[in-house]
């Protein structure tokens, strides 16, 4: 107890001062999170490595926020609206915050549900033992079972695993238990990921190909290694490696929630929610990295999981025209120059439109996607809540793009007040991605706090 009050009162201190600091000099504070929370040594915390996703947020950033009483206090209620995978849910859960998560992705919402699951892990662990006896029973039965439509599925995976995974997708299909059979498809779709041939350094499905690398290249004995593991085909044995550590993730996770705190994630477009969901008013504070400008291809990044858990009835090309960020717009959408009225914004979408028309509208669509999103992030959140976003300037067409700064005055004009300006180095993280070749590497991350006066 007298650990974790001493660790709130030392956040309280850091953050009034720079609270105090950026008051006077309205320029942005250099910080290191990583320095910040000095208590965090291993990433495999709880249940935050229970599945993989592309430009995870870094836990320290809403470990610090959520651990403090000026943001926010126990019991209130925090919203991420681009949760992704439920970094910023988990941690909100673990320091007694009640959290509400939304994103676009039908495979994060399953990801941050199974992350913050109050599901028996007894029973979890009865149901693997079943799985397993009925694989046994599966593996010399003659039975036909359905193949999920997937888009050049023998492209992707070798027949035999094909075979192994079909199997266990419909014993885990035949789970009754809702949350126990979302658990299991958790670990399933990491070994479509696994056992598939798609490229596990780049995020969007892309073969393995050793012939690209030069003998002498460090890279090619990786992807023979790679091919060489699909081929081997321990899709089952790899399986219950795969449950048996997550059972443990959330073992350790369940030991330290309050099982009073709630946790609801709605597989929404925030752009578009419905006031029903999320009450006007009732938030606290929203903690959120949202998406960039030619985002991470969030959506087709999970296409082979989407696509064998069925888990919408949307295609993948549907899926991603709801992603805030997108690329891809028919010519008579971008011929004409598209402005927001903000002067400086639209300096830089002319000076983007001479070079490239689609980027422009591309970054246009982007700014005018964010401020409908800040518009309900406004009329959620209680007067002197906060907000507090993520998010990484990055370069466009050969401009550097200041993302942030360009956020902050669609936010101002929607009424927010900037408290606070931070900025973060990257340094290896997720995030360190070239995602096109008009877009730079984003190196560094923007902090910023607003409040609802």
């Amino acid at each position: 107890m007298n650990q974790k009050v001493s660790s709130i009162n030392l956040f309280n201190d850091s953050l009034l001062k720079m609270f105090i600091e950026y008051n006077k000099t309205q320029k942005p504070i250099s910080v290191n999170f990583r320095e910040l929370v000095p208590e965090i040594v291993n990433m495999d915390r709880y249940t935050h490595f229970i599945h993989s996703y592309p430009a995870k947020l870094l836990q320290q950033i809403p470990y610090y926020f959520l651990r403090n009483d000026i943001l926010s206090r126990e019991g209130d209620y925090v919203l991420d609206p681009f949760c992704g995978t439920g970094t910023v849910l988990l941690e909100a859960s673990l320091s007694n915050r009640n959290a509400i998560g939304v994103d676009v992705n039908p495979l994060a919402v399953l990801i941050s549900k199974s992350k913050t699951s109050k599901v028996n892990v007894d029973e979890l662990e009865k149901e693997l033992i079943s799985i397993e006896e009925k694989f046994i029973i599966y593996k010399s039965s003659k039975q036909r079972f359905s193949i999920p439509k997937i888009s050049n599925i023998e492209h992707w995976y070798n027949k035999r695993n094909i075979r192994k995974l079909i199997k266990i997708k419909f014993i885990v299909s035949q789970i009754r238990n809702e949350e126990v059979k979302d658990f299991f498809n958790i670990v399933f779709s990491i070994c479509c990921k696994k056992f598939s041939y798609s490229d596990p350094r780049i995020s969007v499905p892309v073969k393995l190909n050793q012939e690209k690398f030069e003998d002498s290249h460090s890279l090619k004995e990786a992807v023979i290694n790679q091919i060489r593991f699909i081929n081997k085909g321990r899709v089952f044995e790899f399986f219950l490696e795969q449950a048996k550590k997550n059972i443990e993730r959330l073992k350790r996770y369940q030991l330290k929630r309050n099982p009073d705190i709630s946790v609801k994630v709605y597989n929404q477009d925030i752009k578009i929610i419905d006031n029903s969901i999320i009450n006007d008013s009732s938030i606290q504070l929203i903690l959120t990295s949202p998406p960039y400008v030619s985002a991470q291809k969030y959506i087709r990044a999970s296409s082979l999981s989407l696509q064998w858990l069925e888990l919408s009835e949307k295609k993948i090309a549907e899926l991603d025209k709801e992603s805030v960020g997108r690329e891809h717009f028919p010519k008579k959408e971008y011929e004409k120059l598209h402005l927001i009225n903000i002067e400086s914004v639209d300096e830089m979408l002319k000076k983007i439109y001479e070079r490239n028309k689609l980027r422009a509208y591309i970054t246009y669509k982007y700014l005018k996607e964010m401020e409908k999103s800040f518009k309900h992030f406004f009329r959620v959140l209680k007067n002197n809540g906060f907000f507090v976003m993520v998010i990484g300037n990055n370069t466009i067409s050969g401009y550097e793009f200041m993302t942030y700064k360009y956020l902050i005055k669609i936010a101002e004009r929607i009424g927010f007040n900037t408290e606070l300006v931070l900025i973060d180095d990257i340094k290896s993280r997720g995030l360190m991605t070239k995602r096109n070749k008009t877009a730079s590497m984003i190196s560094r991350e923007y902090i910023v706090i607003f409040k609802k006066v």
